[in-house]
């Protein structure tokens, strides 16, 4: 495809005092390419509703951290601590099982990566800090099965999805 362009331009050399007209100037079809993958509106539409379900459980957990912090930072032996640690793990279990198995897969990762955003640690490192490594490790081979990751991390200058996963959060929970 041509691109016609119908102007008349002046051209004066330096040397010479004479006029060139150009009546018609034909350019080559340009071609316009973005290393971005598409992101539709239904795209943009399934995220926004996806950040929406899953970030009210990035608010409970950082309640509940914050609340679990303060005491295991006044528990002085590891042996209490573990089992506070224990006690805190069966009653989210009990309060949250039902709803989090519901979340499929794509809300998972989100909830992995607004965990990462929230504390600037995967949601692998927060299971090592508070339940230890062998925990951490299984749990991640589990997410591993469904096509998760429990250490994936959050970056909205080089993911496109965190991109706008930024933009929901900044437009609509963060008003």
């Amino acid at each position: 495809m041509l691109i016609w362009f119908s102007l008349s331009f002046n051209l004066i050399s330096q040397n010479d005092s004479s006029y060139l007209y150009i009546d018609n100037i034909f350019l080559n079809e340009v071609v316009l390419t973005s290393d971005h993958t598409d992101f539709n509106a239904k795209d943009f539409f399934l995220l926004k509703r996806r950040v929406l379900k899953v970030y009210p459980y990035v608010d409970t957990i950082v309640q509940i951290m914050s609340e679990t912090d303060s005491i295991l930072n006044t528990i002085n032996k590891k042996r209490l601590s573990n089992k506070y640690s224990r006690r805190i793990q069966k009653e989210l279990i009990n309060q949250f099982s039902q709803k989090i198995t519901q979340l499929s897969r794509k809300e998972g990762l989100i909830l992995s990566k607004l965990l990462y955003r929230q504390f600037q640690y995967s949601a692998y490192e927060l299971i090592k800090k508070y339940r230890g490594p062998f925990q951490a490790f299984f749990w991640q081979k589990i997410s591993r099965i469904y096509d998760g990751n429990l250490k994936s991390e959050y970056s909205p200058y080089t993911n496109q999805e965190d991109i706008y996963i930024e933009l929901i959060i900044n437009k609509y929970i963060d008003q």
